[in-house]
């Protein structure tokens, strides 16, 4: 399977590249390429500033519809997989656990979609999609909807709550995302230290 990993923020309310931000001795992005290159045997990065990007020494690709969020970059990134499902991951959430991933990519059977629910609701920017999904995902982004729900309705959709998931321990964690310097300092310094233990 492929992983493609979304970039394409503003990162207003952050004020920084978060890709770029610091975790440890790594980047954000560095920690999410050295665990999901355990699992997949293709990253991709959705990204519509390549330079920014270069040294990663990843295939990059811009959005499909320029302008129109993640759910462009999705969608491009599954155009270009090699592999019929993909798991998307944002890059703002650097904690992402291998173990969640695998407990969700064995749900996929003969789903379009696997998306993990929370008490936040859906949590599309951590889940799986397949090719099936290209075409509705382009028809939404034409029509103007886009949210990356949106298209849901169209394709077979598997939800995990997270009832199912909290039996993993780094389930919670693995689904933060961090879109303020508050956050930042607040979740980094806080899951740095637990793993120091």
């Amino acid at each position: 399977m492929t992983a493609i990993i979304l970039t394409g923020g503003k990162n207003l309310r952050m004020g920084f590249n978060k890709a770029f931000l610091k975790y440890g001795d790594k980047t954000f992005i560095e920690h999410q390429i050295a665990k999901l290159s355990k699992i997949f045997d293709e990253i991709i990065l959705s990204a519509n500033d390549p330079l920014t990007y270069k040294s990663l020494n990843l295939p990059i690709v811009p959005d499909i519809v320029p302008e129109k969020g993640p759910l462009s970059g999705l969608c491009a990134g599954l155009m270009h997989s090699t592999n019929p499902h993909a798991f998307v991951i944002a890059c703002d959430m650097p904690f992402i656990d291998e173990n969640v991933i695998l407990y969700l990519s064995r749900q996929i059977d003969d789903y379009d979609v696997v998306v993990p629910q929370t008490s936040r609701g859906l949590e599309p920017m951590h889940a799986f999609y397949s090719k099936n999904c290209i075409q509705p995902m382009y028809r939404c982004l034409k029509e103007g909807r886009l949210r990356i729900v949106d298209f849901f309705s169209e394709v077979k959709v598997k939800i995990v709550d997270e009832k199912e998931l909290k039996e993993l321990n780094s389930f919670t964690r693995s689904l933060i995302n961090l879109n303020t310097p508050e956050e930042y300092k607040k979740y980094c310094n806080k899951i740095f230290k637990a793993e120091e233990l």
